[in-house]
């Protein structure tokens, strides 16, 4: 992007913004924000800062995840009141199934991104 507008622009509309208050935050014209904005480089650009940010919450989230569980678990001890505990487990079951759908998806989409497995027969 040879404008010295584009990247940060990209950044704005990325993050949500529209062209024309991408345009006033970087302090050029709307004109030149669409003349931007209307090339391919510039959509490719949106996108991938798009993927990175979400890649970067998708990992937060995780991180919370992962806290949330251990929360749940200790919940679950019995020093906790009954109807306590039995909340707790009822999040985790109900929780359980998605995450191991997710999971299992996941591990197919990766499979068919990796192609077919040629195997070599002798």
């Amino acid at each position: 992007m040879k404008s010295k507008f584009a990247e940060p622009m990209a950044i704005a509309v990325a993050a949500g913004s529209s062209i024309k208050a991408a345009a006033e935050a970087v302090r050029c014209s709307t004109q030149t924000a669409y003349n931007i904005s209307a090339t391919s480089e510039f959509r490719s650009r949106v996108s991938e800062i798009r993927s990175e940010l979400t890649t970067a919450a998708v990992g937060r989230l995780t991180a919370a995840a992962s806290e949330a569980v251990d929360t749940l678990r200790s919940l679950l001890d019995a020093a906790n009141e009954p109807s306590v505990r039995l909340n707790a487990a009822k999040a985790i079951l109900a929780n359980l199934g998605p995450i191991s759908e997710h999971g299992e998806l996941r591990q197919r989409i990766d499979a068919i991104e990796r192609g077919p497995q040629l195997k070599v027969v002798r």
